[in-house]
């Protein structure tokens, strides 16, 4: 085999072994000065019970005209709105995610399309922060709004996350750095300095079937809140001491 051939082949190994070692999520660093150290990756996930609740709610009437499509809509909403001020919903709690206004077509054979009439949508995000009101406060503006309203994305979550991201925070760094003394053992090496911290965070709220909290009361629309969960993952790099 000719030296270049040679060259070529162990380059290729080099890389190989190096892709190898980047596709995990715990990976040991050795080379140069400047990349000695310990790489590794931890995570940290806190699971919590919800204190806030979001649906939203709009009406949606058709008429033959724009204008009495319009105000029919406007007086069914206000309808809602009263409904859910009623039930203790501040009006800073209530946000228009949407307002549109189509034609109604009657499409024939070998015919221009004819409008029959015009269509007002007109949508609320509500926040509800009594979630022992939830069900009662969703009825309610359903039974306010009557066959024109339209409800939907109902969720749950946490007003303030601040302190589950610290505690996630928390635990994402006590697992990273687990992982790097037990490297750090099997390696022979003492573990120096943290020299880099990367940190990415998410939340959210998975769907459950059956939670330990239902917001139902006889004759209510039973509504799950579930749990909402918040990980916070970081990226790490430890000196080697020598």
């Amino acid at each position: 085999m000719s030296r270049k051939r040679t060259l070529a082949l162990m380059a290729l190994v080099a890389l190989s072994v190096v892709a190898v070692a980047c596709s995990a999520d715990t990976v040991v660093m050795s080379g140069s000065a400047d990349n000695d150290g310990i790489s590794v990756s931890g995570r940290g996930e806190v699971i919590a019970e919800p204190d806030t609740g979001y649906f939203n709610v709009g009406v949606e009437v058709t008429a033959k005209t724009v204008a009495d499509a319009r105000e029919e809509a406007a007086s069914v909403l206000a309808d809602v709105v009263d409904s859910l001020k009623s039930n203790g919903v501040d009006g800073d709690d209530l946000q228009t995610t949407n307002f549109s206004i189509f034609p109604r077509y009657n499409f024939r054979n070998d015919e221009e399309p004819e409008i029959t009439g015009f269509t007002v949508s007109n949508t609320l995000r509500v926040t509800v922060r009594d979630l022992d009101n939830f069900s009662e406060t969703l009825d309610d503006a359903i039974a306010a709004g009557g066959d024109e309203v339209r409800v939907s994305g109902i969720r749950f979550d946490r007003d303030d996350k601040a302190g589950l991201i610290e505690q996630a925070r928390e635990l994402a760094m006590k697992d990273a750095l687990a992982k790097a003394e037990q490297l750090a053992d099997f390696g022979d090496v003492e573990l120096g300095t943290p020299i880099s911290i990367v940190e990415s965070s998410s939340s959210f709220s998975p769907p459950v079937v059956f939670a330990e909290r239902a917001l139902s009361d006889a004759g209510a629309t039973p509504i799950e809140i579930g749990t909402t969960s918040v990980v916070v993952t970081v990226s790490v790099r430890w000196e080697i001491q020598r």
